[in-house]
């Protein structure tokens, strides 16, 4: 099998609900890079990857110019030599950033093929752990809501029968944070467990005094409370505070995941394929995480149908994010989220591919 062609596809795909807001971002629309490979027997494989903020033309260009050239000719199912090869074509423009997620998004192509050829869908090719996988929801959390928006969105949520929710923090003035925190932790049953989600904009101070003060709430974790660049504050964090750290969301290597684990700087490993190099990367922190007996709760936006296979083939895996809900009818064949637990695609191949109609008419490069 050889591959003969490789095409990309930039694509803006608006929400349907009104716009979202966490401390760092207001969100309108998500923009998507889609590559399809070729090969000469007849199999395509699809990959993606996508961003909340603009600029993917920049990761559209990498593919066609860069990687395109040097996938033509080999084999598809030569996976791992052909993500070795690809990463070290960018030595002079960086092995981060934009070139990994591109690199990433070829990786799921490659899995594609891969698993196409096995008529297996990935979860059943790694070998499945569990045969359902619980969702927590973050879609009732949002920012921009008032108090008691919130409130009734994260009741709403629990009626429906997720037993864990998260909402974001990070407004200006930590005593709103906290008072909205109080509110619904008040309001929902006790049970249901509550996560808290800061998107970075923290420092070491503020997140000393406002964790503390949060513990009272019996905070299931603390997400991404100051810059993932800094190791070293999250440690300190870690160890001072008694509610447990997760962070993972804007890590780009398993080594840093390692330094993080090292460091005692993280309880809950957030890691996202889609942010790492791919699939194969993904799989390696989850090994990390289980050497550690740490648990492993990807990150999640639009890719649910990878994370939930990969949870489903990883013991220590628990759940998975359930956001941006508006959209998941953006991919074929859709994954669901019935009683609180994700159903389990059994179609070959990766299965994130996104309609045709999205393809057309969303397409803007």
């Amino acid at each position: 099998m050889k591959i003969t062609n490789v095409e990309t596809y930039l694509l803006d795909v608006p929400l349907k609900q009104k716009a979202i807001t966490d401390s760092q971002t207001r969100l309108e629309s998500v923009e998507f890079v889609a590559v399809r490979i070729d090969t000469n027997e007849g199999i395509s494989g699809w990959g993606f990857n996508w961003n909340y903020t603009k600029g993917s033309r920049a990761i559209q260009t990498i593919i066609d110019d860069t990687y395109a050239p040097a996938l033509k000719g080999e084999d598809p199912l030569l996976h791992k030599s052909l993500m070795k090869k690809l990463h070290y074509t960018n030595h002079f423009i960086g092995q981060v950033g934009i070139t990994r997620v591109a690199l990433c998004a070829v990786n799921f192509a490659l899995w594609d093929i891969r698993l196409k050829v096995a008529n297996m869908p990935l979860w059943r090719y790694l070998g499945p752990a569990k045969e359902k996988v619980k969702a927590y929801n973050t879609d009732g959390g949002w920012l921009h809501t008032t108090t008691d928006e919130l409130v009734r969105d994260m009741n709403a949520l629990v009626e429906r029968g997720f037993d864990a929710v998260k909402m974001k923090l990070g407004l200006p003035d930590p005593r709103e944070d906290y008072e909205r925190v109080k509110q619904v932790r008040q309001s929902i049953p006790k049970e249901v467990k509550l996560m808290v989600d800061v998107n970075t904009v923290w420092d070491l101070k503020t997140a000393m005094v406002w964790g503390r003060k949060l513990e009272e709430f019996d905070i299931y974790w603390l997400e991404e409370p100051m810059n993932p660049f800094n190791k070293t504050d999250h440690a300190k964090l870690a160890q001072a505070l008694d509610v447990p750290i997760a962070v993972g969301e804007t890590i780009y290597t398993k080594y840093d995941f390692r330094e993080y684990i090292e460091a005692g700087a993280v309880d809950i490993i957030q890691a996202d394929a889609t942010k790492l190099s791919g699939i194969d990367e993904w799989l390696d922190v989850a090994a990390l995480a289980r050497c550690h007996d740490l648990e492993v709760i990807p990150h999640t936006n639009v890719q649910q149908k990878l994370h939930v296979q990969l949870a489903a083939a990883s013991s220590n895996v628990p759940m998975v994010e359930c956001c941006y809900e508006s959209i998941m009818d953006i991919w074929e064949d859709p994954i669901q989220v019935v009683n609180g637990y994700y159903t389990l695609p059994e179609e070959p191949g990766l299965g994130c591919k996104l309609k045709d109609s999205v393809l057309k008419d969303c397409r803007i490069g």
